[in-house]
């Protein structure tokens, strides 16, 4: 290897670190006071995200949005970032002072007065991180400017229909009432902009939505498209009652929020015996989109000796066991670790309880599955193994 190649390897092993560190937002290591002063000789906003070792959204915000290209070059250019832990330091006072109560919180200041300017919150994705910049940088989206308008009483539909929008931005989802306020100002749900809001910003069936969607189903399709009204209803009515399913329109994803209900049923009665039949049943239907029903039955299928798996029997433990197996040998997705670590403390939870009743695991533990992946690994079934390049 010559000089010059080392010398170029040992120069890209220095700048990809560099790079990585650079392409997303860059915080700044300081005092609250140097943060204000930086920011004001810079002319830029203070952009603090408040967090604490033990909050699970902060880390995932941490490792997935706050490194993004996208997202460092918005904020970087901006804002002086700070990420602030509410439990420490400074960091208790400055909580206090902005009244940081949840976990994450996103906190935008003026570093002229060090007034609030913007608020936030909650691990979003990164197009509402975004907008969040957006509304510290425009005074007319703020959520400061928007609550105090909101709070006179005096706005129009365009208004409230904005006004939830970005309250969904910011992380706050309870805005049911505020939706039903601007259907009851005149809006329309057949209004391009309303229909927005709803399928943005509305969950759930339990509001009068999903059935006029169901009622007036052509209207709307002729509207809005087949797969998008399709879509909201598979949504709102993925924890809804069988009956309130069975009432409505056709449409994609009816069939498989029925059956899942039922199963779901099943398992809230502890029908097991029943629930897993079942299971094996939809395991095997053409009609079921197998990976999302595996995401589904990785909740049902998760064992939890400290809730109420210790109070099953050693037979029923086992047979939940052998599905969270099939979870584990049939999720591909590679970055989702819960199924594979659920089914290792199921097996460890499964062995404790064999030595401790004296019972014998059952031979289906041990054996090939019935149905499904037959090995355990990663690899999908329809990724090909790579050629060898030994010479015959």
């Amino acid at each position: 290897m010559t000089k010059k190649l080392v010398f170029c390897l040992l120069l890209i092993a220095i700048l990809l670190p560099a790079t990585a560190q650079e392409s997303g937002i860059r915080f700044f290591h300081g005092s609250w006071d140097e943060a204000v002063a930086l920011a004001k000789k810079e002319k830029k906003k203070i952009f603090i995200d408040f967090f604490t070792e033990w909050c699970g959204p902060c880390l995932n915000m941490t490792l997935t949005v706050f490194p993004l290209p996208e997202v460092g070059e918005l904020y970087n250019k901006n804002f002086v970032c700070l990420k602030i832990d509410a439990e420490k330091g400074e960091g208790r006072e400055l909580a206090k002072r902005y009244k940081v109560h949840s976990y994450p919180t996103y906190i935008f200041v003026d570093p002229n007065t060090q007034k609030l300017i913007h608020r936030s919150g909650g691990n979003k994705p990164a197009t509402d991180f975004i907008a969040d910049a957006e509304g510290a940088l425009n005074p007319k989206l703020s959520s400061v400017y928007l609550s105090e308008k909101y709070n006179t009483g005096k706005y129009d539909t365009n208004f409230l229909a904005n006004y939830i929008l970005r309250q969904k931005i910011s992380g706050n989802h309870n805005v049911q009432k505020d939706f039903d306020k601007l259907i009851a100002m005149g809006a329309k749900l057949t209004d391009p902009k309303i229909w927005k809001v709803y399928m943005e910003c509305i969950e759930g069936y339990n509001n009068p939505y999903v059935k006029e969607v169901s009622n007036r189903y052509d209207e709307f399709v002729g509207l809005f498209g087949q797969e998008a009204v399709d879509q909201k209803l598979a949504e709102a009515t993925t924890y809804a009652p069988i009956k309130f399913i069975e009432s409505l329109h056709d449409f994609d994803g009816k069939y498989y929020n029925l059956q899942t209900a039922e199963l779901t049923s099943l398992f809230r009665q502890d029908k097991y015996d029943e629930a897993w039949t079942l299971v094996d049943r939809l395991t095997q239907d053409p009609k079921i989109d197998q990976s999302k029903f595996i995401k589904l039955l990785s909740f049902h299928t998760r064992v939890n000796p400290d809730y109420k798996d210790n109070e099953l029997t050693f037979e029923q433990l086992a047979k939940k066991v052998k599905y969270t197996r099939y979870v584990a040998y049939n999720m591909y997705d590679r970055d989702e670790a819960l199924p594979h670590y659920y089914y290792a403390t199921a097996l460890e939870y499964l062995i404790e309880r064999a030595h401790q009743e004296g019972k014998q695991i059952p031979a289906y533990i041990y054996e090939k599955p019935t149905y499904g992946k037959e090995k355990y690994d990663m690899r999908h079934p329809s990724l090909k193994q790579k050629p060898s390049n030994k010479r015959k």
